[in-house]
């Protein structure tokens, strides 16, 4: 079956990576490019960036602004780069800082299809697998570590299980109150749904005042919307957009760790590092950032869901913003 130069290329990225995973090639199907081809026209006319809902294969998205030129290894070499964010020590678990990554290399998949479709300056590309990767309790078999030397390896590995054992030892460690040393981890966030949706409005306000944009205030039914859409990731494990558009949307993950209501916004701010006022365009790294200080944005709602350890916060925004072709009057810089 004939495949064009684009898909090869991707592909060929693709398995090169996972060579230094120890994971087996993948295969171009053409049913899968096929299936890439259908979401990847979608979002182009529809000029969004999110996952396909009720997907029946594992997914990776990529967007190119500014029409420049892509071909099929830029996407996986930006997925790839989320390897220094991923915890190989520690048996693996989801997350959405390295969920591309370890797509890429997850040793089960076998079957890749891939397709780009193009709106005005942007690119977007849909990568498909089969079978799907990121399923939670098989990250260790399926996400190795890359190869190397054996002298290298004992030596960082050696360093990095030090640093482990004494993360553990803190861990562990009896409260001064009393308390069993194997008693079950506190709940990841404590407080309730208002009180943390209260903290989150106060942290998203105090970065929109660092760029003179006006305040939000929660609205409730947002508040349902994003509690549905962060229950509905509980209980799927899953990490993507709803599909409903008509409200602007950030999502946040986080696993083993204590959620305070500012660490959302906090992180969604960040990502003002890789903003570009002069530009002032749409970026898939900094679309949290620029829907929270959105100017015309005018209210929210916030909400947070929890399977274990794990915590999902979802935040809706009205009006929604990244609006093409508004982002210079609506994402100022600091004052």
């Amino acid at each position: 079956m004939n495949f064009n130069e684009f898909e090869k290329e991707c592909l060929e990225a693709h398995n090169q990576y996972r060579a230094k995973h120890g994971s087996r090639p993948l295969v171009l199907d053409r049913g899968i490019c096929n299936y890439a081809k259908e979401w990847a026209e979608v979002l182009a006319r529809g000029n969004i960036f999110q996952h396909r809902s009720n997907n029946r294969y594992g997914e990776n998205l990529y967007m190119s602004v500014g029409g420049a030129s892509v071909n099929g290894s830029d996407p996986v070499i930006n997925w790839y780069a989320e390897i220094k964010d991923y915890d190989f020590l520690s048996g693996g678990e989801f997350s959405a800082k390295t969920g591309h990554f370890t797509q890429v290399v997850w040793k089960d998949s076998q079957r890749l299809g891939v397709a780009m479709a193009k709106s005005g300056n942007r690119i977007y590309i849909v990568a498909n697998y089969d079978p799907p990767g990121n399923y939670s309790g098989r990250y260790s078999a399926n996400v190795l570590p890359a190869k190397r030397s054996r002298s290298n390896w004992l030596k960082t590995y050696s360093e990095q299980k030090m640093a482990t054992v004494k993360r553990t030892v803190v861990i562990k460690k009896v409260p001064a109150g009393g308390g069993a040393p194997n008693q079950p981890r506190p709940k990841p966030i404590t407080i309730s749904q208002a009180d943390f949706e209260k903290g989150c409005l106060e942290a998203h306000n105090k970065f929109r005042a660092m760029h003179g944009t006006p305040p939000l205030s929660i609205n409730p039914n947002l508040t349902q919307v994003a509690s549905k859409w962060a229950q509905s990731l509980a209980q799927r494990q899953k990490m993507e957009h709803s599909p409903n558009g008509k409200f602007g949307e950030n999502i946040y993950y986080s696993s083993g760790q204590q959620v305070m209501p500012d660490m959302p916004a906090k992180m969604w701010y960040d990502e003002i590092a890789k903003y570009d006022f002069a530009k002032a365009q749409f970026n898939p790294y900094t679309g949290h950032f620029t829907q929270l200080i959105w100017r015309d944005t005018k209210q929210v709602g916030v909400a947070y869901a929890m399977a274990g350890e794990k915590v999902w916060v979802v935040a809706n925004y009205d009006p929604p913003g990244n609006v093409n072709g508004m982002f210079r009057e609506n994402v100022p810089p600091k004052n």
